[in-house]
């Protein structure tokens, strides 16, 4: 058998071998898993498909309404003029940071109610969860230890 690191002998003596250290052992494999953060989150990626999709309509429909306006005869320069205000008016720039903002008020209520958020793409990702699994022990609910009877909820 092999003993985690924190492992603590009650009785009696142990003689161990150490055979992995730092980024090699189970708990340095877990913390380089969470290390990990340099990904999109799910509603990152869908915000990113939703603007490309409003970015391809809008240059659509500018170049729609510049050859329209060209071909019925109005000044070239009126023309390009309002078609580069339409275009700059019609792209969604502001979009992500109305989410961050939202998520940001969502990270504070969800503080306030005693959770804890170290980042805000865990609440894009929990917010995409149909099914919670959690260890019996309350821990990640109550950050206190107790023990719960099974209530499967199927839906």
């Amino acid at each position: 058998d092999m003993a985690k690191m924190g492992s603590t002998a009650t009785r009696g003596e142990v003689e161990a071998t150490v055979l992995f250290t730092g980024k090699n052992t189970f708990f340095g494999k877990t913390a380089s898993l969470l290390q990990t953060g340099d990904e999109q989150g799910n509603l990152a990626k869908l915000l990113i498909r939703i603007m490309m999709v409003l970015v391809a309509i809008c240059l659509t429909l500018c170049i729609t309404v510049l050859i329209y306006l060209l071909a019925s005869g109005t000044d070239v320069r009126s023309t390009l003029s309002f078609a580069v205000v339409l275009l700059v008016a019609s792209i969604p720039v502001a979009i992500e940071i109305v989410v961050t903002t939202t998520l940001a008020m969502g990270s504070r209520q969800m503080a306030a109610e005693g959770a804890i958020v170290s980042r805000l793409a865990a609440i894009e990702d929990m917010a995409g969860v149909n099914i919670l699994f959690s260890d019996k022990t309350r821990t990640l609910t109550l950050n206190k230890m107790g023990i719960q009877e099974q209530n499967p909820t199927y839906g």
